[in-house]
């Protein structure tokens, strides 16, 4: 289940993004229970209604989003919109919905989602936490398993592998090109 093992990650990554997620069954299905999360407003809600982000809010929520696409570059997660983004009353990032995620197919593993060459404009992973990073770099493939159990096939957990090479690539050059201090805080 593509949720649990969502959750897990963002808590292997220390992320609290995600709210918790556990495998459960219902009338005989398998299925994920996820913690109801009391929000404000989604981000969608948040466009159509022309709420602009508090001043003091605004650079917080600029890192959460690097963060957030990071973490789905990871995962693979092809199916980020606008109401999946929950804002709560302090403007913290809630994401929900990993259904379509950690892909393997090489569309997936080649190249990330998010980067300069997003169909949708520049969505790039701005500026990343060091701590992040260095928990990015840690990642094997028994880490992984360890975290997500057997909610993950080792073709998944390989394909995750593959793709923080690639997160791990796109920040060297882009340190290279602009500095430590630039990306990484």
């Amino acid at each position: 289940e593509w949720e649990v093992a969502a959750y897990r990650m963002d808590q292997l990554l220390d992320l609290n993004m995600v709210p918790p997620t556990v495998e459960r069954s219902f009338q005989n299905d398998d299925g994920s229970c996820q913690y109801w999360v009391d929000y404000w407003i989604n981000l969608a809600e948040k466009e159509e209604k022309n709420i602009s982000f508090p001043r003091n809010k605004l650079y917080l929520w600029n890192r959460s989003v690097y963060l957030q696409r990071a973490f789905d570059n990871l995962i693979a997660n092809v199916d980020r919109h606008q109401n999946q983004y929950l804002i709560t009353e302090d403007w913290r990032m809630i994401l929900i919905d990993h259904s379509r995620s950690f892909r393997t197919s090489k569309q997936y593993t080649k190249k990330l989602i998010y980067d300069e060459k997003n169909k949708e404009g520049s969505r790039i992973m701005k500026e990343l936490p060091r701590e992040f990073v260095e928990k990015l770099k840690s990642l094997d493939h028994d880490v992984i398993k360890k975290a997500v159990g057997e909610y993950l096939t080792d073709n998944e957990i390989e394909a995750v592998l593959l793709r923080r090479d690639l997160i791990m690539d796109w920040l060297k050059k882009r340190i290279e090109d602009l500095g430590e201090d630039k990306v990484l805080y």
